[in-house]
């Protein structure tokens, strides 16, 4: 049976800290842990880019879906948080808790969460699209792939591209000043110098779509 990664999005005023993502409009969440306890009990790290701690903290304070918070670490423009929500959070435990899902991605800003999720099965998403959908819930499914086997599906690179990569990182491809050269990379892999040409750009197109581009 194959994993399933959906990627969907739905508004925060159904979700989680919608006073403060209204309130702090330009203002980027990034989730980087979710501990799910129990079925009404969530706790998740939380990146904030900004340098505004006292605006965050009094956006949090006054969010009704935010029971308590702690300043984990802070640093030039980003400081990292350990929230603990209390309410509108029925979708995250229906997808970490009852469909054994995974949070690989979640970023709100403005009005709406984005989010990558990774199933067991297809049939998963299909429950949980229709959870949302008796509960009046706009859940917009944006895109929906098969996780491929090992390490590589959570990013969108096939086997031959994440070892281009590696390869490329490893000899120093990537190093200023640059130690190992297109040529060399193919070189090594027995193939041609347009084959890797190829592979890197298809590679790093794949992991720009599946880190940073989710979270524009």
């Amino acid at each position: 049976m194959t994993g399933t990664i959906a990627e969907v999005a739905f508004p925060a005023e159904r979700f989680a800290l919608g006073h403060t993502l209204d309130a702090l409009d330009s203002v980027r969440f990034d989730i980087e842990q979710v501990v799910a306890y129990n079925h009404n009990h969530l706790m998740p790290f939380v990146w904030v880019g900004t340098d505004n701690r006292q605006g965050i903290e009094t956006a949090l304070t006054a969010d009704e879906s935010v029971r308590d918070f702690q300043l984990v670490g802070e640093f030039d423009t980003e400081c990292l948080y350990r929230l603990e929500w209390v309410k509108d959070i029925d979708v995250l435990i229906q997808i970490l808790v009852e469909e054994n899902g995974t949070v690989l991605a979640a970023t709100g800003k403005e009005d709406t969460w984005k989010f990558r999720l990774l199933f067991s099965n297809h049939d998963a998403v299909t429950r949980t699209y229709e959870y949302c959908r008796r509960r009046g819930i706009d859940l917009e499914l944006q895109n929906i792939h098969e996780f491929s086997k090992g390490r590589t599906g959570r990013y969108g690179l096939t086997q031959s591209q994440q070892q281009t990569l590696m390869l490329a990182y490893e000899t120093g491809y990537y190093s200023i000043p640059r130690s190992a050269s297109a040529t060399d990379l193919a070189d090594s892999l027995g193939v041609t110098h347009q084959s890797i040409s190829e592979k890197l750009r298809r590679g790093h197109a794949n992991l720009l779509k599946n880190t940073l581009a989710l979270n524009q």
